[in-house]
């Protein structure tokens, strides 16, 4: 589903278009065979993004939940003992919530093919392992179908990263170009990065995506929600079933 949103201007002025509602779901779609790309994964480009930019991107992501949990720590490459060994995280999440500390294990996939569903079994095995409250998996790359599956039966949040100037389109624009990152942020005030987060949707085998990105109302509610797992953080939980009740309400589930 696509809405479109005319800026202000004058007559004759360019017009952008969202390819997403903001800051809500963007529609549900049955999920084919498991070698496949699960295309709801692979609807904007893979982002420019260096290492170091990818590692200090997935640590704000994380860290935008600081005022909803008590005791945040955000640690990149973090090594944690398991029942049956160790393991390097890319980041792990800690936090406390109603008297109880919670662990969050991370992956972060900078890959430019799809990422299979071996993965995210390997992680769901690290996070048994452990003994954390969740997973989570963040990639440059789409998922196939079956990662997908996957993930939705075990509780393994996935996402994927994009840049802000891949989700907007202008009429001025030839076909297959992208505006620079300098007009996408002086022009429309986006970011360099944004998510996307894949959640069950409200038909059988279907995928509801959520786009996470700091100028949407609710930012911080969602990344506690959908990534740590954490329903009532202060208050968040009443705000995420409001908004996406509001969303509901508008797109359909």
């Amino acid at each position: 589903m696509y809405c479109h949103y005319p800026m202000s201007g004058h007559s004759g002025a360019r017009v952008a278009r969202h390819t997403w509602p903001i800051p809500r779901a963007l529609y549900c779609v049955a999920v084919p065979d498991d070698m496949s790309t699960a295309r709801v994964t692979a609807q904007f480009p893979p982002p420019d993004i260096t290492p170091e930019e990818f590692e200090e991107y997935v640590a704000q992501l994380l860290s935008s939940t600081e005022p909803l949990v008590d005791n945040l720590t955000v640690m990149i490459h973090d090594k944690i003992e398991g029942s049956d060994g160790a393991y390097d995280f890319d980041a792990t999440v800690r936090y406390q919530l109603a008297g109880m500390s919670f662990l969050v294990l991370v992956e972060a996939k900078r890959h430019k093919n799809p990422i299979k569903r071996e993965l995210v079994q390997v992680l769901h095995q690290k996070v048994q392992s452990v003994g954390g409250h969740k997973g989570v998996m963040i990639s440059t790359a789409p998922y196939q179908t079956g990662a997908v599956k996957f993930a939705r039966a075990h509780g393994i949040a996935l996402v994927t990263v994009t840049e802000g100037r891949f989700t907007y389109e202008t009429r001025d624009m030839s076909p297959g170009s992208a505006m620079s990152r300098e007009e996408a942020a002086e022009r429309f005030n986006l970011p360099t990065f944004v998510s996307h987060y894949y959640g069950p949707g409200s038909k059988p085998d279907s995928v509801r995506t959520w786009r996470l990105s700091p100028e949407d109302r609710g930012y911080p509610q969602y990344v506690a929600e959908f990534l740590l797992g954490c329903w009532g953080a202060a208050g968040g939980l009443r705000e995420v079933e409001r908004l996406r009740s509001d969303a509901y309400g508008r797109f359909g589930g």
